[in-house]
């Protein structure tokens, strides 16, 4: 793609990406920081933050890469989806509307349900310690659910 057409993909799927909350993303044996895009998809991430702290045991999803999903649902009132995307990126915090189901990506992953595509509101990013997350979430595919937990972060 050339620099001239770049602009119009950076602007649309990188828009949203944008915020100042932060939070804790923590599991047996590390944790890591997370910025909330509360300025890029407001009512998602003010619905999460409503929400904190989370607890949740989560699994691999085999379908869809790299990513762990919640075993419960939550009811956030989030209303329709804010910027929703099929293509996700390491350390991407997504929520699903339809299912009500939030999932961490730590590798390569594309949102897929086991009949096919699906979307999701991206609405937060792991800062730090990505490598530990993923250690984590690769755990899960032969070790079964793990607990993981997002709160607010201290002082914020």
């Amino acid at each position: 793609m050339s620099e001239a057409d770049g602009w119009w993909f950076q602007r649309t799927w990188n828009d949203f990406r944008r915020g100042t909350a932060r939070a804790r993303l923590s599991w047996d044996g590390g944790s890591a920081g997370v910025l909330l895009y509360d300025e890029g998809v407001p009512r998602t991430a003010a619905a999460v933050r409503a929400a904190l702290p989370l607890r949740t045991q989560v699994v691999n999803t085999a379908w869809s890469g790299e990513m762990l999903m919640a075993t419960e649902t939550f009811g956030l009132a989030a209303g329709a989806a804010e910027n929703a995307v099929r293509l996700v990126r390491p350390g991407d915090l997504t929520w699903d509307g339809k299912y009500g189901e939030i999932c961490v990506v730590y590798g390569d992953a594309e949102c897929r349900l086991p009949s096919g595509p699906n979307t999701v509101t991206v609405f937060g990013q792991v800062t730090d310690n990505l490598e530990g997350l993923a250690a984590f979430g690769r755990r899960r595919r032969f070790h079964g659910a793990g607990a993981l937990r997002l709160a607010a972060e201290e002082g914020a």
